[in-house]
């Protein structure tokens, strides 16, 4: 460094190292660092961080032009009416870096700003009254709360309580209003950093009351609440002012866009939400939209939200595309090969309601979600879609039967930028070959014509569950969507194996995934797919119109898949060996013909291997045996022996031939899995149950049916696995025994979602399952078969307690629904699936028509006619497309007489055995009805 000049218009500021105070100041001023800020050089020392911290633990003296701090500081210039302001030395009692950054702009004109420092920076600008530098912060934080960078936003979100403090402690609005706006418009991406949890009070509040709070769900903004409370250490605070927290930040919550299964699993907090805003939040800033489960939301609510969106000052009054409405749908004809089927057909433009408000155009918003959303007209979405949305890129309308394939074409011109849709609908599969009677009645007849506006960059396309999906409908679609990759059709039991291939045959590039599982795919497409190589995904599960040789056409050439499911097809040795891949992630060869060598020879070519399904798969008993030999091999564990090395497995489904060898070939490695299912044919213990606790403690899910397991075992689960959120126990040969009810109660793991006791806990008791319900409270799915001695009690703990099911099966279960099952419709709202047979008769006869009106969400119902009080259900008759109801499922038994023929029961009665199963389901064209054998 230069030697000072000494000079009268020259100020010395000296600086003391940390922990050094003025009184010990007594250094010589060769110990002293000496930076002249006059010459450029000076500048070296703040580019490198060794130098930096040789400042701070070091006396430092700063050399500057007096009339250069007089021109920035107003400090430095009131220094002229105090002694010091003839001295040319100054003692600073400042940070020398901040200081440094002061300096630095007072000679470059630059600024350097980070988020760590901001709050010291602006105590310092604040102390030196450089109100150029305080200008300079704000306008950084301008910019700063629009970024996109995710680097940045959680650097500030740690930062920003700091900032908070000083701000409000120095009185600066601009940066207190730039705390709660910044938080306000990244508070998804804030509410997932742990600093989230440091947050004040005060600056949470004002973020909530903030108009720019952006939130992509309401669920999501309830979520990092509760969450930010339950981390707070409110011990010493009193219990009114708690209250009054929860009702200032949980108040600012609406109640009607949260999904009900959310909802439900903190139903204690549901009364410090607002219950009457029903306003969608919607702002400048909102890049994807989630209103999945919101049953509340319609048509009218969609406008009216985006016509209050919210956006920033500086853009009101400028945004001219908000006050444009969307003319509709120009009326056009299909542009397809099939012009001649579909030449006299039009599109009906939407016709927009008068009452609607003009909604703002959101040039930000690309994703939006209205799943399980029934109340919203296909018409009316489209209209809001080409309104608010111009840049949509993904539409995501699944469980929504009031919408169908015909909203693609139409979208086609409103949001010519998609590139993902999905309709998908929940169904059944019922092969054709079950079904002994069958009824369909026609609603309506739904063609598909195209506008004059193809969806060229669509590139994934679901339609899983849409039974209205023809060959024709399919073909109309592909080729107008020439870009696509990745289609789901899954149980479109409407499409043919030659239709499904002729349209497949219209894409010029060929997919990247197909997903086909239950349709009629066969020969045709076979061929087809056996001349392309890019396939990554492949699904064609229980697709029976395969055959092994088809499926060894489809495997030779496939070198890219990444995930392959082929169970309960006609999958063999030698079809699985055809394939040459070294990329699978994702296997599933359940319920096929393969065996061990084969399917050890596709693990060992698979070292990414992250999940593999065998269940069912009788022939990796013994290789070596004959098709029609179960034996057992004493070496078990060789088969598993390959999956040691595979360290990324995370999903692990099994059955026969799975025992303690073949866990202990596998337990040496395996830390990463996290879900386990062992089926038919597995041969575990309690001594097993240990083990697995052990070695894999980060497992979320089990699943164990046919095992030897009993209180014990139950015990090491609950004990070992503290992460789990899925027990499925089922058919085991040993019971649970009040003891182990016990344990489940006393040790139930804190994240346990699903939990499935079928054939398990026979003699569990009223008092039990009030103990159990009252500690599984956040349930979303619960499944009691064969528990004898439960009453109508038990009902109604259920419903009480387990109010956030979404899946509930109760069956055999004594006399649970002896009372009716009105409990359950009035309780747990948030069902989708409900199954109750065979608990004791005593259902209403139009609890069908019930459960359709009090269940938003409901699509699947499945009863017994012996619980009826009438032997019989009123069923509905018409189709509503708005209705989430889709399937019903009547199950009818017939008693046999004493004596041979069949047992008498205690109670004098002949015991009842399954006669049939009626099937009613309503899609969009037809109301079908069919009577199958079995029981589903």
């Amino acid at each position: 460094m230069a030697e000072p000049v000494e000079a009268t218009d020259l100020m010395y500021l000296d600086f003391l190292p940390f922990g050094e105070s003025e009184g010990n100041q007594a250094a010589c001023a060769t110990e002293r660092m000496t930076i002249d800020a006059r010459i450029e050089e000076g500048w070296e020392w703040f580019s490198d961080e060794g130098l930096c911290a040789q400042l701070r633990n070091n006396r430092v003296r700063i050399v500057v032009e007096k009339s250069m701090l007089e021109k920035y500081s107003s400090y430095f210039r009131a220094l002229k009416s105090f002694r010091e302001g003839d001295s040319t030395q100054v003692h600073v009692d400042c940070d020398v870096l901040l200081f440094v950054i002061l300096v630095k702009f007072f000679y470059t004109g630059t600024l350097d700003i980070a988020p760590s420092e901001v709050a010291t920076l602006l105590e310092a600008c604040v102390f030196f009254g450089v109100d150029e530098a305080i200008d300079r912060v704000e306008c950084w934080m301008t910019v700063t709360s629009e970024t996109n960078d995710p680097e940045l936003i959680r650097n500030v979100v740690k930062a920003i309580p700091t900032i908070w403090d000083a701000s409000n402690r120095h009185g600066q609005s601009t940066v207190i209003n730039f705390c709660s706006r910044f938080l306000a418009i990244n508070f998804i991406s804030a509410a997932s950093d742990s600093a989230f949890m440091d947050l004040p009070y005060a600056l949470l509040y004002a973020c909530v009351n903030s108009p720019l709070l952006t939130v992509d769900s309401e669920a999501r903004l309830y979520d990092a609440l509760i969450r930010w409370f339950e981390a707070q250490d409110l011990a010493d605070e009193a219990e009114e002012e708690k209250n009054e927290w929860r009702a200032n930040l949980l108040g600012k919550v609406r109640a009607s866009l949260i999904p009900l299964k959310v909802l439900l699993a903190r139903y204690s907090t549901k009364n410090f939400l607002d219950h009457k805003d029903r306003t969608i939040r919607i702002t400048h800033y909102l890049k994807s939209l989630d209103l999945s489960g919101c049953h509340e939301v319609d048509d009218y609510l969609l406008f009216h939200s985006s016509a209050r969106a919210s956006v920033p000052d500086e853009l009101v009054g400028s945004d001219e595309q908000a006050q444009n409405i969307s003319p509709g749908v120009e009326e056009g004809s299909s542009i397809s090969g099939l012009e001649g089927v579909c030449s006299s057909l039009q599109l009906i433009s939407p016709t927009r309601n008068a009452r609607w408000p003009v909604g703002q155009s959101l040039e930000a918003l690309t994703v939006v979600d209205v799943s399980q959303c029934t109340m919203i007209p296909q018409d009316s979405l489209v209209l809001w879609l080409g309104e608010t949305c111009p840049n949509l890129t993904e539409l995501i309308a699944t469980k929504c039967p009031q919408i169908g394939t015909s909203l693609i074409p139409i979208l086609s011109k409103e949001c010519p930028r998609l590139q993902t849709v999905d309709l998908s609908l929940d169904t059944i599969s019922v092969e054709e070959n079950e079904i002994h009677k069958t009824e369909a009645r026609s609603a309506q007849v739904h063609f598909l014509t195209w506008a004059k506006y193809p969806l060229d960059q669509l590139t994934s396309l679901s339609l899983r569950g849409r039974h209205e999906l023809t060959d024709l409908i399919l073909h109309n679609l592909l080729l107008n969507c020439q870009a696509l990759l990745d289609l789901d059709v899954s149980m479109c039991t409407m499409l043919s194996d030659h239709g499904i291939g002729e349209a497949l045959r219209r894409l010029p590039q060929g997919l990247r995934s197909l997903q086909a599982r239950c349709t009629r795919i066969g020969p045709s497409c076979c061929n087809l797919l056996s001349r392309s190589n890019d396939l990554q995904t492949l699904n064609l599960e229980s697709c029976h119109g395969l055959s092994a040789e088809g499926i060894s056409l489809i495997l030779e050439n496939q070198v890219s898949l990444e995930t392959l499911f082929l169970g309960d097809t006609a999958l063999d040795d030698s079809a699985l060996l055809q394939f040459k891949g070294r990329r699978l992630r994702e296997l599933s060869v359940r319920d096929t013909k393969v065996s061990a060598k084969s399917l050890a020879a596709v693990i060992r070519m698979s070292p990414e291997l992250r999940s593999l399904d065998v269940r069912g798969c009788t022939r990796i008993c013994n290789p070596e045996n004959g098709e029609g030999e179960v034996a057992v091999n004493r070496d078990d564990g060789s088969l598993f022996k390959e999956l040691e090395s595979r360290d990324f497995l995370e999903e692990l489904k099994v059955g026969w031939r799975f025992s303690y060898f073949g866990l202990e070939a596998m337990t040496p490695s395996q830390k990463l899995l996290r879900n386990l299912e062992v089926g038919v044919g597995g041969n575990l213990c309690n001594l097993c149950l240990g083990k697995i606790s052990a070695h894999w403690s980060s497992l979320q899910k089990i699943s164990l049916c046919f095992q030897t397991i009993d209180d014990d075992g139950i015990i090491e689960i609950l004990e070992g696995l503290r992460c789990l959120e899925v027990l499925e126990v089922q058919n085991n040969i040993c019971y649970l025994t009040s003891r182990g009810i016990g344990a489940l109660v006393s040790r139930c793991p804190p994240g346990l979602k699903v939990l499935k006791l079928d054939r398990f806990a026979p003699e569990m008791s009223d008092d039990d399952l009030l103990q159990l319900s009252r500690c599984c409270t956040k349930l979303s799915s619960f499944s009691l078969v064969g528990c004898k001695y439960l009453t109508s009690r038990s009902l109604v703990s259920i419903s009480q307690h387990m109010r956030a099911l979404t899946e509930l099966r109760l069956e055999e279960c004594g006399n649970l629904t002896a009372n009716g099952g009105a409990c359950v419709l009035e309780s747990c709202k948030a069902l989708e699936r409900l199954i109750l047979r065979h608990n004791g008769k005593g259902v209403e006869e139009a609890f069908v028509m019930k459960a359709k009106m009090e269940l938003p969400h409901l699509w699947y119902l499945s009863l017994d006619v012996c619980d009826s009080v009438s032997d019989c259900f009123e069923t509905p008759g018409k189709v509503h497309l708005e209705d989430s109801l889709s399937t019903v499922l009547l199950s009818r038994c017939k008693r046999l007489e004493g004596g041979f023929l069949g047992p008498v029961m205690s109670d004098g009665k002949s015991k009842r055995y399954h006669k049939d199963t009626i099937v009613l389901r309503w899609t969009r064209d037809r109301i079908h009805s069919c009577t199958i054998s079995r029981r589903i």
